[in-house]
């Protein structure tokens, strides 16, 4: 445990921000069933594995859609009220799964759950900017990012002994770590007001349609910037690739006589590893050109999932595939916004970065889907060969338009230190 005490003492939790560590850390903890759901569903609900994925991407739909509307709440009533009302939804959702009996009924549950819990985090980290001086974002979003996946960690471990025990339970634990997660939001962090508006000439309502289409050119800039597209499609490429950790891997593992537990202790592996090593990778890689990187991220990840396609299922080979794509999500995640940052203008970063949002929770969402429909199908050999493929494609198109990039990236830095120079 010295490690861990060293690691706790050092400049990577500095600023004391161990209020949003324990927060952060309950909410991760309380997500049970988000590795499980693909086995509750077929196990327990007797679905196929393409209907099962179908399940998984309804829900991650509901969270692109409410991720959206979670920062203009936000802005308009306040971030602590949304965050409470969110945590709420969450709760009630997570413990009303179990009780829907019909199919209907249960993907409008799936909807709903995945709706609150996805729109909760950009709500707290805006109610943790509101709330936190501004010396201290940067400890503070270090230390959340661990406490992500400590949270992450717990759950994997915890929830496949539950899993064993009982599927219902995944969500009724999940519903009571919601509701603590609330009760420390009320309880710790302070009260904030909606931002004033500044006063401006009273304007007349806009029709629907023009509204929609001012939506639409709040996102046509990036659009319209062809470099910046492949570049996050190849991130939706990858995170399709990824969403098989929870989504696929352990409808196989189930196929191949491993219980929920073992699953749990796989994916608790994945949790260990970024816990213990990705701020320190992410420190070592910031120093090395970032195209190149992503590039090779992609291509070490395709390497775990070509292996995992061999016949024979032991839990060695399926830990070790498992800690190569680990390693390369490691890589990639550090330097995939500060990338796609460095191609857009000051003022056009945040419209990229809803891009890049947008195809990663897209990429989460139907790579499930897609997933389910081949195993089931197809077989297990396609699905991982499938993966591998799409992960090899993914760092070929970052490989291929890796100079552009950097061209860009420099005309960007030069123009960065001539306009500081200037002023």
């Amino acid at each position: 445990m010295r490690w861990l005490r060293s690691f706790l003492s050092s400049d990577v939790l500095a600023g004391e921000p161990r209020d949003v560590v324990l927060i952060e850390a309950v909410l991760a903890a309380s997500k049970l069933s988000i590795p499980f759901l693909t086995l509750y569903l077929v196990q327990a609900r007797g679905f196929d594995y393409a209907t099962a994925g179908l399940f998984v991407a309804i829900r991650g739909l509901g969270g692109l859609v409410a991720v959206m509307l979670a920062g203009a709440l936000a802005d308009r009533f306040g971030e602590k009220p949304v965050v409470l009302t969110l945590l709420a939804g969450a709760g009630l959702s997570a413990a009303a799964i179990p009780q829907l009996h019909s199919t209907h009924a249960l993907l409008l549950g799936f909807f709903l759950l995945g709706a609150f819990v996805n729109a909760v985090q950009p709500a707290f980290s805006s109610l943790v900017v509101r709330a936190i001086p501004v010396r201290q974002w940067t400890e503070v979003y270090a230390a959340e990012y661990w406490a992500l996946n400590v949270g992450f960690a717990f759950t994997a471990l915890v929830g496949g002994r539950v899993a064993v025990f009982a599927f219902d339970w995944l969500f009724y634990l999940e519903a009571a770590g919601t509701f603590v997660a609330l009760g420390l939001v009320a309880r710790i962090l302070p009260q904030t007001r909606p931002r004033p508006q500044a006063a401006r000439p009273r304007k007349p309502r806009r029709s629907l349609r023009s509204r929609s289409r001012r939506a639409l050119a709040t996102v046509s800039l990036a659009a319209r910037d062809r470099l910046a597209v492949v570049l996050i499609s190849s991130s939706l490429l990858f995170s399709m690739c990824l969403s098989q950790m929870t989504g696929t891997l352990p409808l196989d593992m189930e196929a191949s006589g491993y219980s929920p537990d073992f699953y749990g202790y796989v994916i608790f592996w994945n949790g260990a590893l970024l816990t213990v090593f990705q701020i320190r990778a992410g420190r070592a890689i910031a120093r090395r050109r970032g195209m190149r990187i992503l590039a090779r991220a992609a291509t070490v990840a395709a390497l775990g999932y070509g292996l995992l396609a061999l016949p024979h299922q032991h839990l060695v080979l399926i830990l070790a595939c498992l800690t190569i794509w680990t390693i390369g999500e490691m890589m990639d995640a550090p330097v995939r916004n500060a990338v796609v940052s460095a191609l857009a203008e000051p003022c056009s970063r945040a419209r990229y970065l809803g891009l890049l949002s947008a195809a990663l929770t897209l990429g989460y969402c139907i790579g499930p889907w897609i997933g389910g429909w081949v195993l089931q199908v197809v077989g297990r050999e396609a699905l991982w060969l499938g993966t591998a493929a799409c992960a090899l494609l993914c760092g070929l198109i970052r490989r291929a338009i890796t100079p552009r990039v950097e061209r860009r990236m420099a005309l960007s830095r030069q123009a960065s230190l001539g306009s500081s120079g200037r002023g």
